[in-house]
């Protein structure tokens, strides 16, 4: 009997001893091996130059991990595409964030688009990973829509969703009138009064003290040149707060996020004039390399910018079926019209 109690004792003590020890191998590993135990949550430092994403990460206790760069067609050079661990996550302080950082625009070469129709060089602009630019026609013997010219020329280096614009043949076409003097007409009036002309009204804004507002100022062609069909007529004008101009330019930056991977989608965007004319500025094909699976996740936006007369629609497709638009009128900020968020 004094046996068993003796070895019962004997175990209960060595039992003792290791869960001791266990529990001293617990506190040492949990209070110093992963750095005292304290949390943090991750902040989102996607869209931030990587020195600030370094500051913002220290704030927290975290350091700024592996920085993979790569070319991004839209996201400014040395800003943050993506992190990991995601924002919003609960980590342990002096975790490390790796971030995928952008490199810029990769350059590519201009396509020659001389002698090729429009919509032939449309889709050669769009397939290149480029924009198409403003059309101007001049009567000529070559057929109608015929690329006569082209700026920047081919064979230079231009970044990737760059524009090109061309200079087109209107055709072996007779000027049908000659141009009018427009100084003095209201802006208001002016679509109207030229109608008949068929040519392209594009404001000119100017700030001349004393000058009249609301009414041309001058104008390109003057008057009394000859006025061909599609031809592009330019006037200066003093805005005044309550008139603008019908054919005064804007710009407006439109950004679109996308919610989910797109490195395998076939991605556009098109512009929709106030006319109704469409043209696709921003394109991407399916692609699955690694730079492209680490270039086009979720969270990643598409930032281009747009340049339109008085108001127009941006639509996003995605596998050519449409995500979201976004409304653009008289400068203002864009709106969105549709998509998931509404």
């Amino acid at each position: 009997m004094l046996r068993f109690i003796a070895w019962s004792v004997q175990w209960s003590v060595a039992m003792a001893v290791f869960l001791l020890v266990m529990a001293g191998a617990g506190w040492y590993v949990y209070n110093y091996a992963l750095g005292g135990g304290q949390h943090v949550t991750v902040p989102a430092v996607t869209d931030l130059p990587v020195t600030e994403a370094a500051y913002v990460l220290g704030e927290r206790g975290l350091e700024l991990g592996r920085q993979t760069q790569v070319p991004h067609p839209t996201v400014p050079k040395y800003y943050v595409i993506t992190q990991k661990p995601a924002a919003g996550r609960v980590v342990r302080t002096g975790r490390r964030v790796d971030t995928v950082v952008s490199m810029g625009q990769d350059f590519l070469r201009t396509p020659d688009l001389r002698g090729a129709q429009l919509e032939e060089a449309r889709r050669a602009v769009t397939e290149g990973r480029f924009r198409l630019g403003s059309l101007a026609r001049i009567p000529s013997d070559a057929p109608r829509d015929t690329v006569l010219a082209q700026d920047p020329p081919p064979g230079g280096e231009l970044s990737s969703q760059s524009e090109i614009h061309l200079l087109l043949s209107a055709g072996n076409t007779r000027a049908s009138a000659l141009m009018p003097d427009l100084r003095g007409t209201a802006v208001a009036e002016l679509e109207s009064a030229l109608a008949p002309f068929g040519v392209t009204l594009v404001a000119n804004p100017v700030d001349i003290p004393d000058a009249p507002y609301d009414v041309v100022l001058n104008q390109n062609p003057p008057p009394d040149s000859l006025v061909y069909p599609n031809q592009v007529v330019t006037y200066d004008y003093r805005p005044s707060q309550q008139a603008q101009a019908p054919s005064e330019r804007y710009q407006a930056h439109v950004r679109h996020e996308m919610g989910y991977d797109w490195y395998g989608r076939d991605v556009r965007v098109d512009v929709v004039d106030r006319a109704g004319n469409r043209q696709t500025v921003w394109s991407k094909q399916p692609s699955f390399d690694q730079e492209s699976q680490a270039t086009y996740l979720a969270g990643t936006a598409i930032r281009l910018p747009v340049t339109y007369i008085q108001e127009a629609m941006v639509e996003v497709y995605v596998d050519n079926r449409l995500e979201a638009s976004y409304r653009l009128q008289g400068g203002a900020e864009p709106v969105r019209a549709r998509g998931p968020e509404n």
